[in-house]
């Protein structure tokens, strides 16, 4: 069995040697290299590719929320994990939508970065109770006024959001706390008020609306 290759970048050394032991009790996880922060992360990756990287966003010379942005430009199929404290909620949806796939909290479970690390691999996103409060309750702060405008309840307005970022009905389900069905008729719903056919049709038309 081929092992998942991981890359991460953390600054303090106590997490740095935690995460360290809790990767290499897995036998199928392989720690690539360490970063202290973005910027030696993104340099390191021109030379080694993991498959996941696992970043704490409050780093020194470059956040994790800088260094994910410009990994997502450089390697968009590289899949990233945030680990970091829930203290700071405007991270976590900052770094939502720099392209992560998951976010953990250091204070969690070691057993959810576990797996965690294991569902992005397979293509999926995990998302801890926590973190799907969070998400659920901040999300609605930053929608666009256009939005608004257009008549969408809440629940349209964070579809609209999922959408643009690429989510799947079903990963869009669990943040939504709905079935993919029931996410499934919510997008049909979307695209009539919107009037187009297609999730491709309904993200040019938002990014037209978000760029007017």
């Amino acid at each position: 069995m081929t092992a998942i290759r991981l890359a991460l970048a953390e600054d303090n050394m106590a997490s740095q040697k935690a995460i360290s032991r809790l990767i290499q009790g897995e036998n199928d996880l392989n720690l690539l290299f360490v970063a202290q922060n973005g910027q030696k992360l993104l340099a390191t990756l021109q030379t080694q590719q993991p498959d996941i990287i696992i970043m704490d966003i409050r780093m020194p010379v470059m956040d994790g929320i800088e260094a994910a942005k410009k990994i997502k430009q450089a390697y968009p199929s590289l899949k990233i994990i945030a680990l970091s404290q829930h203290d700071f909620e405007e991270n976590i949806l900052k770094m939502y939508s720099a392209g992560v796939r998951s976010f953990v909290g250091k204070e969690d479970d070691p057993a959810e970065l576990l797996k965690a690390i294991r569902i992005v691999f397979d293509g999926g996103i995990y998302i801890t109770e926590r973190t799907t409060e969070i998400i659920q309750r901040n999300l609605s702060k930053v929608i666009r006024p256009e939005l608004q405008m257009m008549n969408l309840n809440e629940q349209e307005q964070l579809l609209a959001k999922f959408i643009m970022q690429g989510l799947s009905s079903r990963e869009i389900g669990k943040l939504l706390s709905k079935s993919p069905r029931t996410v499934e008729d919510m997008r049909e719903k979307l695209y009539q008020k919107f009037n187009v056919l297609n999730k491709e049709q309904l993200i040019v038309r938002l990014t037209q609306i978000q760029r007017a």
